[in-house]
């Protein structure tokens, strides 16, 4: 086998491929993508790089705006993970979801205690089971939000 061949093999090379081949993907497209909320007097049209976070209360879903402003939907927070977990929303709590690009920071607490904060300075706690998940997001190295909607992974700094 040749050095080079050998030397890419290693798992900081395979990091350094899988992080070149992501940057000639296109960046996921949803400047589009409105999530449409139905109240009194009609509809609203948010854009989804607006919503901060999704927060479950009963039956219906109250969508929490970087502006401050809360909407409330009748529809149940896994379906609306569904439709929008490609968009760069994750499950971080049993009841909450929010907005990869939202997230400011990760506080870690006392035995499997973790707190997001996000941009607007709310803090969400991070559920137990969702704890594991978002492990790496307190890991050294750069965080890639695009794939945190998907499989999580660290693509190491170069040296």
């Amino acid at each position: 086998m040749p050095a080079t061949l050998r030397r890419e093999m290693t798992t900081s090379g395979i990091h350094r491929a899988v992080a070149a081949a992501a940057r000639r993907l296109p960046p996921i497209a949803h400047e589009g993508l409105r999530l449409v909320v139905k109240h009194s007097g009609g509809v609203t049209l948010l854009r989804l790089d607006e919503i901060e976070c999704l927060e479950a209360d009963g039956n219906v879903v109250v969508v929490h705006t970087c502006g401050g402003d809360a909407h409330r939907l009748r529809e149940p927070l896994g379906r609306m993970l569904e439709r929008l977990g490609g968009h760069g929303f994750i499950r971080i709590h049993r009841g909450i979801i929010v907005r990869a690009g939202a997230i400011a920071a990760i506080e870690k607490g006392s035995y499997r205690k973790a707190v997001v904060i996000l941009r607007s300075g709310v803090k969400r706690e991070i559920g137990r089971a969702e704890f594991h998940k978002l492990r790496s997001l307190w890991q050294p190295g750069v965080l890639d939000l695009q794939e945190l909607s998907g499989n999580l992974h660290l693509v190491p700094m170069a040296p």
